[in-house]
């Protein structure tokens, strides 16, 4: 029954089931028997925790950059950027992308400096022991951990919330179907399929997007951006935002925009840093594509919530007065904005039920590829951090590998559990999207510093972080009772007491690791200590060949230094540009955007998001070109299938000879293979 909370859902159940259900399951099948290929015709086993954990480091350019892309492609990225959109403004889109490209550019600093000092991690974590001890590893696990609960509720949440206001399911069976194809094809594929599933679900996911916001603009209710500027204008008149100049929509002076754009970025600073599926993506790109892929990955990024967040958003701001709008003769309760709901509104009312399908799928796509990756972060802590440092040092492959395997279902049911009772609680999208970032910035300045700085201390590293979460929460608490007059859901959930509470937790750490690492320094740490770091494998030590730092060359050496620098400056020049110049020149204007200049911010946000389609169409099979051919001859017959075993692998070459190498050797392989690649690259 319909309530001032909700509109009658224009799916049937069976629209939700068939979805979660029949998508979750294709995908996991079509995982497996991929999965199965590449270990007949290219001889990768995840029966290996280095194959199922890194898929081998040796990722290419193209799967890096989908992996990015995918990773930050949440399901909150869909709902809320049109959410701050509704709420704000155009600005609201535009700091949405903003928040969300910066952290994954500078991110690519951090992924060729652990490819240069830990080319055998598996886990950040393992990179914190080293260097601190126990102490801070247990320390760095819980926030790495929490991190990763705080970051699949929020999408589980808002997710759920959708699908149940879209087709009528239950919000708990649609919470703990979502991971059920995910965990399949996880488990059966390890960090493989979870590259392969990215970049299946970013090209479906941009079809969607380009689908749901082309049909917007063409739809007669609207017709072109121009008109679609002209209803904006009218809703202004009726509507005005506070804060905003004028009131208006079509500006970027903002007061809100630009507080959520601050929240917004020193949260996903923390959840990129903290995220360790991020670093294992880093730890599994090659050597040649870990700067590119993530600095392509973060730039393209950009687009989707630009393009989907202006659209769609302004077009919910623009048709509540027209008969079309589901929620027609009344306005949008806090709840439904809360919960996300004005995309799948708006794609309701320009497209009818196909549009309540196309945002289903999207959802359903945008939640799944990015659940894999925290389950593949989770399950590689739980058997790398926990089972193989602490419980059963001598573990073999199988053993780490069955362990990984549990934690996947562990987590995916515990996080689901969880996202439920934070439902029940009246804990939303929104609430988790303002205060994830008090639980993820406390940590998100001195983890980086643990390969970047050689001067952080022992307790530099563990007090800072602990005092950030500490007087966070205290100001979070204060400030909510202070704006609110009391400490309850509604209160905690506001963005002022949020964002104070994340600048706290963010920069207290910030200032006190320099200061303690300063009052009492400490013999400065060798990264040679890395080299401890060990590949997991049931071979004997011996036959490992174990590399440490310096078995890479001096010409691998000067290329990833190269790199870095690359890395450091394209981060500030895009941070520079896309964060500070580009909107703060235009709040300073108080710019109101004209016709023609509304007109052409769309199409070039829509020419953005088409751009992000051809290239993570196309790059990635380019990439793989070689190793598609491989499989598809395989599969016709033309090549002759070679027997693997778990000592030995046979690689057929082109030109009909054998290679013969170890297989628990496949990561030194690589990187003598990577080396042709970068002599020839740095030359």
């Amino acid at each position: 029954m319909a309530t001032v909370d909700s509109i009658p859902p224009p799916l049937n159940q069976g629209w939700g089931y068939g979805v979660l259900l029949g998508f979750g399951l294709a995908f996991a099948a079509g995982m497996m028997w991929i999965t199965s290929l590449l270990r007949k015709y290219n001889g990768e086993n995840n029966a290996h925790f280095e194959t199922y954990a890194t898929a081998g480091r040796k990722i290419g350019t193209g799967l890096t950059a989908t992996a990015v892309f995918s990773s930050w492609a949440w399901s909150t990225a869909l709902l809320s950027s049109t959410v701050v959109t509704f709420s704000f403004g155009l600005a609201g889109a535009y700091a949405f992308a903003s928040g969300c490209l910066v952290q994954i550019s500078m991110f690519a600093l951090l992924a060729i400096q652990s490819k240069l000092k830990t080319p055998h991690a598996h886990t950040i974590l393992e990179v914190v022991k080293i260097r601190y001890g126990t102490v801070a590893h247990w320390v760095y696990m819980f926030f790495c951990l929490a991190n990763n609960l705080i970051a699949v509720s929020n999408m589980l949440l808002g997710a759920s919330a959708t699908i149940s206001a879209l087709t009528g399911m239950h919000i708990v069976a649609s919470v703990f179907l979502l991971p059920v194809g995910v965990c399949l094809y996880t488990i059966s594929g390890g960090l493989r399929a979870t590259f392969l599933t990215d970049w299946m679900h970013s090209v479906a996911l941009l079809i969607i997007v380009l689908f749901l916001v082309l049909k917007t603009i063409t739809n007669e209710a609207i017709g072109s951006p121009g008109h679609l500027w002209e209803l904006v204008i009218s809703a202004t008149g009726a509507n005005p935002i506070a804060g905003n100049h004028n009131g208006s929509y079509l500006t970027m002076a903002s007061l809100g925009a630009t507080e959520f754009c601050i929240l917004h970025t020193l949260g996903n600073f923390g959840l990129v840093v903290m995220d360790s599926s991020y670093w294992q993506k880093a730890y599994s790109a090659d050597i040649a594509a870990a700067v590119p892929g993530y600095i392509l990955g973060g730039v393209l990024y950009f687009g989707l919530p630009w393009c989907l967040g202006t659209v769609m958003g302004l077009a919910g701001v623009a048709l509540q007065t027209n008969p079309i709008w589901p929620a027609f003769g009344r306005m949008l309760s806090g709840k439904e904005q809360s919960d996300g709901l004005p995309l799948a509104y708006a794609a309701l009312a320009v497209a009818g039920k196909s549009g309540a399908v196309a945002v289903l799928i999207l959802i359903f796509m945008a939640v799944t590829s990015t659940t894999s990756a925290q389950l593949i972060a989770v399950s590689s802590i739980v058997s790398s951090d926990v089972y193989h440092t602490y419980i059963k040092t001598d573990a073999t492959d199988k053993q780490v590998i069955r362990v990984s395997h549990l934690a996947c279902i562990g987590f995916a049911l515990f996080s689901s559990g969880f996202s439920v009772m934070l439902q029940y609680v009246g804990i939303s999208l929104t609430w988790t999207l303002y205060f994830l970032g008090i639980i993820t910035c406390p940590a998100m300045v001195t983890l980086p510093l643990t390969v970047l700085w050689k001067k952080q201390t022992w307790s530099a590293a563990i007090i800072s972080p602990i005092v950030g979460i500490i007087s966070g929460m205290g100001v979070w608490l204060g400030t909510a009772y202070h704006y609110g007059g009391r400490i309850d859901v509604e209160t905690t959930g506001v963005l002022l007491p949020c964002l104070w509470g994340t600048v706290t937790a963010a920069f207290v750490p910030a200032i006190l690791s320099p200061l303690i690492t300063y009052i009492k320094p400490s013999a400065d740490f060798d990264w040679d200590r890395f080299s401890e770091i060990k590949l997991i494998s049931d071979d004997d030590a011996s036959s490992l060949e174990e590399k440490d730092r310096t078995s890479f060359t001096p010409a691998q050496e000067r290329y990833m230094r190269k790199q870095s620098v690359v890395a450091a400056v394209v981060g500030v020049i895009l941070f520079l540009a896309i964060w500070v110049l580009w909107p703060y020149i235009m709040y300073a204007s108080h710019y109101e955007f004209s016709r023609p200049f509304f007109t052409g911010w769309v199409v070039v946000s829509i020419i953005w998001a088409f751009s992000a389609l051809l290239i993570f169409t196309f790059l990635p099979l380019w990439d793989g070109r070689a190793l598609i051919k491989k499989i598809a001859l395989g599969v016709l017959g033309r090549v002759p299938v070679e027997q693997f075993d778990e000592k030995r692998q046979v690689e057929v070459k082109e030109e009909g000879r054998y290679s013969v190498k170890s297989a628990s050797n496949s990561g030194s392989e690589s990187i003598r293979e990577d080396e042709k690649r970068v002599v020839d690259a740095s030359s």
